[in-house]
């Protein structure tokens, strides 16, 4: 199982953006403005993936946080939780070929074929809790199909993928 969500997340790091769909959602009721500092939640140490690809998001998070203001805290007005999951999937095509020969002469016969492909998909969540009021106030979620890589672009993909779920982050 760990193996499969660490294909998860790599499958969001080695997605390039565009291939990645990525939405977000908010209490609209929530004080942006007010708050003021960040820290990751005792449960994101928790996610099931290697210490690295944690690192990553953690390292990603925080600056997207620090580019909108926000300030690591001991005593935060957010806490940061993660989640990421996988699924397996298959896809089977069915390709009919066939038909008459030239000028109609002749039947050409008819032939198929079956291709059977499988891969993952994996999602990506990011929740942003306000502790005063102990509830969610912001989430942004991932998702893409794996694909493996070096150390280099899965640490520019996963850049890349929560600055792009931080971009409709509503703004101070």
């Amino acid at each position: 199982m760990k193996k499969l969500t660490f294909l998860a997340l790599i499958a969001l790091f080695l997605s390039a953006c565009s291939s990645v769909k990525v939405t977000t959602d908010w209490d609209p009721s929530a004080d942006f403005r007010g708050y003021k500092t960040f820290n990751f939640s005792q449960s994101f140490d928790e996610i099931k993936v290697g210490d690295f690809d944690k690192r990553r998001i953690k390292n990603s998070i925080s600056n997207e946080l620090e580019k909108i203001g926000y300030v690591l805290s001991d005593q935060p007005d957010l806490l940061v939780n993660g989640y990421v999951t996988s699924v397996e999937k298959t896809v089977v095509t069915n390709t009919h070929y066939g038909g008459y020969g030239p000028y109609y002469y002749g039947w050409g016969g008819w032939y198929s074929t079956t291709d059977v492909n499988q891969y993952s998909e994996g999602t990506l969540i990011v929740s942003l809790i306000d502790v005063r009021n102990k509830q969610l106030v912001w989430e942004g979620r991932a998702e893409g199909i794996v694909q493996p890589s070096n150390a280099k672009k899965k640490t520019r993909a996963t850049d890349e993928i929560l600055r792009e779920l931080f971009w409709k982050y509503p703004t101070k």
